[in-house]
């Protein structure tokens, strides 16, 4: 675990609140990351929990889109990891900029045409501030803690659709830290696993308490750049390498 590791180790457990902590044996330090509900459905027209009949996966084709569902059922609307696939290709393919505005001033793009399900400007912006957030949360507490992200042996990703998010595609938005894929290991529901733990084991449960009393705590919102941070989180790139 992170409080007996040599090596710098980053968890993301993701949601409408994202928990960022980093660090090792010598120091860890946290932030929590008001990303609200976007990418789990809420204020997006077509937005919707990974349920069946979510796009899923999107890819963008000279022939137009190509998206799968949840159990291939018929297409109910998009979830979380459709919508990081959907903004990713939109930037691979030049159809929307990293501003997040789409080519030759269109207010909307269809992701399933049959059906006219559309990804909106509105949408784009309220997806832009959730990713923000997360970005936000992972930059600071990098930059906090000073350490380069090449030295970041690995990259946790937890939460409900962060285990099925194309980390890649991820990555290519600025949603997470631009570390090398192949140190990204997705570990599920940690969060209930832990909790699960703390119930069952009443060592486990004051290894857990003593370990939270030497995590240092980042109030995002108290860094004196936090707005300039955002705005650069709010854009449809990968976060830069070097952080400072």
């Amino acid at each position: 675990s992170m409080d007996e590791a040599e090596d710098v180790v980053m968890l993301v457990d993701v949601g409408t609140n994202t928990e960022v902590v980093l660090g090792n044996k010598e120091r860890m330090i946290s932030a929590s990351c008001p990303a609200g509900p976007a990418f789990e459905g809420g204020q997006i027209t077509y937005g919707m929990p990974g349920y069946d009949g979510a796009v899923e996966s999107v890819k963008l084709t000279d022939g137009g889109v190509e998206y799968r569902t949840i159990a291939d059922a018929t297409p109910e609307g998009i979830c979380g990891s459709g919508l990081v696939d959907l903004l990713s290709e939109l930037r691979r393919t030049d159809k929307m900029n990293e501003l997040g505005a789409f080519e030759n001033g269109d207010r909307e793009f269809a992701f399933v045409p049959e059906m006219n399900m559309t990804m909106s400007r509105a949408d784009v912006g309220a997806l832009a501030q959730a990713k923000s957030a997360n970005y936000c949360g992972q930059y600071i507490v990098l930059r906090n803690y000073g350490v380069p992200l090449n030295s970041v042996s690995k990259l946790y990703l937890a939460g409900g659709f962060a285990n099925y998010v194309d980390t890649p595609n991820a990555i290519n938005i600025g949603f997470i830290a631009n570390v090398p894929s192949d140190r990204i290991v997705k570990v599920g529901n940690a969060a209930l696993e832990g909790a699960t733990i703390m119930l069952l084991s009443g060592k486990m449960r004051r290894m857990t308490e003593n370990m939270t009393r030497r995590i240092e705590h980042v109030e995002l919102e108290t860094t004196p750049d936090f707005f300039d941070i955002f705005v650069e989180g709010c854009m449809f790139k990968p976060m830069p390498r070097t952080i400072d």
